[in-house]
C-alpha cells in the first residue's frame, strides 16, 4: 500500500515581506516570494538566495513545485499529494 506525501502550501505572516512555505510532510522544503512582477521558488529551509524557477502565476508555480516533488521521489517513496495549509 503506498503512502501519500502532503504537500502543501502555508503563507508565513511577516512584517518584512511576504512569503509562503512549501511544506512536505509537515517539513519545510522552501519557499515562494515575489519579485519583479514574478512569483520564484527558493528550494531548501533557509536559501533566500538562489531560485529554481519562477512564474508569472502563483498556481502555475505551486503545481510545478508539486510535480518536482513527485518527480524527485524515488521509486517505492510515497507520492506527493497537495493539500493547501490553512493559514
Amino acid at each position: 500500500m503506498l503512502q501519500t506525501a502532503l504537500v502543501g502550501f502555508r503563507e508565513v505572516d511577516s512584517p518584512d515581506a511576504w512569503r509562503i512555505e512549501v511544506v512536505v510532510d509537515g517539513v519545510v522544503w522552501g519557499h515562494i516570494d515575489r519579485g519583479g512582477g514574478t512569483y520564484r521558488y527558493f528550494e531548501g529551509p533557509r536559501n533566500d538566495i538562489t531560485w529554481s524557477f519562477a512564474d508569472l502565476g502563483l498556481e502555475r508555480l505551486e503545481a510545478r513545485i508539486r510535480a518536482t516533488v513527485i518527480a524527485e521521489s524515488p521509486s517505492g517513496r510515497p507520492r506527493a499529494q497537495l493539500v493547501r495549509q490553512p493559514e
